[in-house]
């Protein structure tokens, strides 16, 4: 969640490669839904190519296997089951199981912090998620990854898994 300089509400999504730290997408929303998760997700393979599995904590737009319905998939669940790409959800109140993708959205959020100017719209924010994206991912080293290369460098150095492939 990300509030704007006149105190409107707005969410981030964000789509890392978990070897590389590489942030594949970073996209703001008034409120990030089901439908925009499976359209990012769509969007973020489409460039980069389907991931072998996914990662993510256990939000209605992500999964519905904890909800108490009826076991039902939504529509990203029946995504990745079409492109046999594998889901993998936290365990509910283990949030160091996605910790990689928690410590992105902190320095993230300290970033926009320290911008001179707050984004007052869903655009400004936007342009403001590009530019740190492009420092984060082309220019700033990252003190885990080997000779603290940008997670560019990494990202780009290795083979992709994709679906069907073992972790």
């Amino acid at each position: 969640h990300y509030r704007l300089a006149d105190g409107t509400g707005a969410e981030i999504l964000t789509w890392l490669d978990d070897h590389a730290r590489y942030a594949l997408s970073v996209t703001a929303h008034r409120r990030v839904t089901g439908p925009i998760v499976a359209a990012t997700f769509a969007e973020t393979a489409a460039q980069h190519g389907y991931p072998a599995s996914t990662l993510t904590d256990n939000g209605m737009v992500y999964t519905t296997r904890l909800s108490g319905g009826k076991g039902g998939r939504n529509a990203f669940e029946h995504q990745l089951r079409r492109l046999g790409v594998v889901q993998k959800n936290s365990r509910p109140n283990h949030p160091t199981t996605c910790g990689k993708a928690e410590r992105f959205q902190q320095t993230m959020k300290k970033w926009l912090a320290a911008q001179p100017v707050q984004p007052t719209t869903i655009a400004d924010l936007q342009g403001l998620l590009d530019a740190f994206v492009a420092t984060y991912n082309h220019h700033r080293p990252h003190r885990s990854l080997p000779q603290r290369a940008t997670p560019a460098t990494i990202y780009a150095a290795r083979p992709k898994a994709t679906p069907g492939d073992r972790d």
